[in-house]
């Protein structure tokens, strides 16, 4: 009866999480785990308080033989602790069942992960279109800033997303992402090839070169001169539309997108200084739904304006210029290399985009 009234003490002064009903109606001894919030060892004492009575300790996820008879102090356990005699460890520390890593366990087993991803990302060959396909479970997947789980979500991407491989690790795909401007990573299962082709244009560093055709109200070539050390690359050419990258193989450099395509409201607009203030503040406000964004005006050296709206709040800058001319949109894309030092656009690298939306014409095609 002494015995049945002692386990019954014992069991009012636990916790329901600490010990399952299995453990507590066991007699004599019965196997414990040690878990702790920082994933470190636990303290065993000579008494049941704090105090100068260490005998020991016992590591994260280990197991210990806990002495049922014991119903002493509040919030102990007494703990088999071989030729030392009896051993104490406060009850909140123990749990009947083993448990899964630890939190600190977790965060460096996610950062060797994301070293080893990030060790084994390389360049593919030639840039080519992937969709989305994600599981059915949840209808969405995340493109995110670096090849892990635990990286910055970018943003969620639905079924049949369309997106530009650059680059991939063993697990998962870099891609540009035409809607946000920006470049990510997503998980290889849950993508698709797209069955689109696209080609790339190889011509002399620094050269005029041509980006494709427009067969808009008229046939036009559009040219261009790079700047130092990037190369171009058409990605899409669709009817009325082209997207370009404008890429250097240097790491510091930004990385940028230029857009072109045709819109019949603007068909009478000669250039965007022709913009009523209406007109631009309609425009400004597209950029504005979509972000926090800091609006500003420059011009080419042919005197042509340039809306700028760089995006504030962001850990990784973002500046996207719009300019319109003849009816069509050229908008132009920065932001800097994910492998680069810095994620801060400098005003010099902005200027570089403006520098070389100067240099883009549109030409008739002779014929």
């Amino acid at each position: 009866m002494r015995k049945f009234l002692a386990l019954m003490l014992l069991a009012s002064l636990l916790t329901a999480s600490v010990i399952s009903t299995a453990a507590a109606s066991a007699w004599g001894t019965s196997v414990m785990y040690v878990k702790t919030e920082n994933g470190g060892p636990v303290n065993v004492r000579s008494a049941p308080f704090k105090g100068d009575n260490v005998i020991g300790s016992v590591k994260y996820g280990d197991s210990v033989l806990v002495d049922w008879s014991y119903a002493g102090n509040d919030g102990w356990f007494r703990v088999v602790w071989g030729s030392m005699g009896d051993g104490y460890i406060m009850a909140r520390y123990l749990v009947d069942s083993k448990p899964g890593p630890s939190k600190s366990d977790e965060e460096k087993e996610a950062k060797e992960k994301l070293d080893k991803e990030l060790k084994s990302e390389k360049d593919v060959a030639e840039p080519f279109y992937i969709v989305s396909r994600p599981a059915r479970a949840s209808g969405w997947v995340n493109f995110r800033s670096g090849p892990s789980s635990t990286t910055a979500r970018i943003r969620s991407l639905t079924d049949g997303t369309e997106l530009l491989v650059q680059g991939e690790t063993t697990n998962w795909y870099r891609a540009y992402d035409a809607q946000t401007g920006k470049v990510g990573y997503i998980f290889k299962k849950y993508t698709a090839k797209s069955a689109k082709q696209y080609v790339a244009e190889t011509k002399t560093e620094n050269s005029a070169q041509k980006l494709g055709s427009l067969n808009v109200n008229g046939e036009f070539d559009l040219t261009c001169k790079l700047p130092e050390g990037y190369e171009l690359q058409v990605v899409n050419v669709r009817g009325d539309k082209i997207i370009a990258s404008v890429l250097s193989q240097d790491m510091t450099k930004p990385q940028m997108y230029l857009s072109i395509a045709y819109d019949e409201s603007y068909s009478n607009v000669d250039r965007m200084n022709d913009l009523s203030a209406e007109e631009l503040a309609l425009l400004e406000s597209t950029f504005q739904d979509m972000n926090e964004v800091e609006i500003t005006y420059r011009e080419t050296g042919h005197g042509t304006k340039l809306l700028i709206a760089r995006e504030t709040g962001s850990d990784v800058d973002f500046v996207d210029i719009l300019s319109i001319y003849k009816g069509y949109f050229v908008e132009f894309n920065m932001t800097p290399n994910p492998k680069a030092a810095s994620q801060t656009l400098t005003d010099a690298q902005v200027q570089l985009c403006i520098d070389f939306l100067t240099n883009v014409d549109f030409n008739p095609v002779q014929k």
